[in-house]
């Protein structure tokens, strides 16, 4: 009786790439750090971790503004669940499509991604 291994993949902890794309985006900053850490070679998979990693940085950057600018013009007060409703459906595009392996560009986000990124992507 004979087993055969598959061939190792290409993205980290020997997940298809689009699975680790979509788990660096669902699970949020912690998801993004641990695929981008976690080995592989996958260009995809790393800039999904990567987009993932800033996505998430970039979030808590705006919602600590937020509650900062709202503490002191409380008419600004709408913008704080329109941002975080705005967040959220980012955050479902991304994993979604990370799991159906195509690769997403976030506006602004994504040039951010790059320039930090460079050496690793």
């Amino acid at each position: 009786m004979s087993v055969t291994q598959q061939p190792p993949s290409d993205a980290p902890f020997g997940l298809q790439p689009n699975v680790a794309a979509g788990l660096a985006y669902l699970l949020t900053l912690l998801g993004g750090i641990i695929m981008l850490v976690g080995g592989g070679t996958n260009k995809f998979v790393k800039w999904s971790a990567a987009q993932s990693i800033v996505i998430w940085v970039a979030y808590f950057v705006v919602y600590i503004a937020l509650i900062f600018i709202v503490g002191v013009i409380h008419i600004l007060a709408i913008l704080f669940p329109l941002v975080m409703l705005l967040w959220f459906i980012l955050w479902i595009w991304t994993f979604i499509t990370g799991f159906q392996g195509k690769e997403v560009r976030v506006p602004v986000i994504a040039g951010i991604t790059e320039s930090i990124f460079k050496s690793m992507l």
